[in-house]
């Protein structure tokens, strides 16, 4: 596996320390745009009302801080006129810590739909944000090196936050998954246990569809096809069965 290195010793701050001078909305753009970054690039597809609301901000508000950002030649962007269709931003050399690679194309197919198709599955649920971050992007392609599949990284999601509802609902906080890392436990403790049968992840499945409802709508009311909030190791296999 390959990871991208700094330019030089200084180049994690430098951007930083440069970018103090912008406003202040425009400075927290630009810190979360240099999280979720692709590392090898520096860039990031996302539409602009997914912008917004993945930062709780109004459409209006994105727009004024990613000309700023241009303007102040921070980053470039290109965006069509559907404001929910994905566009390209990309952080300039000066603000991005990290060599580049020498073509985007140069990537190993396989690898890029691998992390497409994680990116996919942590998209489909509600507990999670979204997109990855620089740190989750490197996470994901260890994962790919040490040849982990899509489909045990699809069942840990499932289990993960199956486990996360459940504790939102007996009480804790409504606090998304904000890190891929999140799911490294469960991938450990999926890789020790006998495989269960196809039914447990149908139910597993069918059961975080009808939580993720009451998540969306953040009501913690008791649903009859729900259940209680339970057990967060309800969402657990034991010999190869469901609990």
């Amino acid at each position: 596996m390959t990871t991208q290195r700094l330019r030089c010793s200084q180049d994690w701050s430098g951007g930083l320390l440069k970018a103090l001078a912008l406003p202040d909305g425009a400075f927290k753009l630009y810190v979360w745009l240099r999280l979720h970054a692709r590392i090898d690039t520096g860039s990031i597809e996302i539409g602009q009302l997914e912008l917004a609301r993945v930062l709780n901000k109004a459409p209006g508000t994105i727009r004024a801080n990613l000309k700023i950002l241009v303007s102040a030649n921070v980053c470039q962007v290109n965006f069509g006129h559907n404001p929910h269709a994905p566009g390209w931003i990309q952080i300039m050399d000066d603000y991005w810590p990290y060599e580049r690679a020498d073509s985007p194309t140069e990537e190993d197919p396989e690898l890029r739909a691998y992390l497409d198709r994680i990116q996919e599955l942590l998209g489909e649920r509600a507990c999670v944000r979204s997109p990855l971050s620089a740190a989750d992007d490197l996470l994901a392609r260890e994962w790919h090196a040490r040849g982990v599949s899509l489909e045990r990284i699809g069942q840990a999601v499932l289990m993960g936050c199956g486990r996360k509802y459940v504790s939102w609902r007996n009480g804790a906080p409504r606090v998304p998954i904000g890190s891929l890392r999140y799911f490294e436990a469960v991938l450990a403790e999926l890789a020790k246990q006998p495989a269960p049968p196809p039914e447990y992840w149908d139910y597993t499945r069918q059961k975080i569809e009808r939580m993720e409802k009451l998540w969306r709508t953040d009501q913690r009311s008791e649903d009859p096809t729900v259940g209680g909030g339970g057990d967060p190791s309800e969402f657990k296999h034991h010999n190869g069965g469901l609990r």
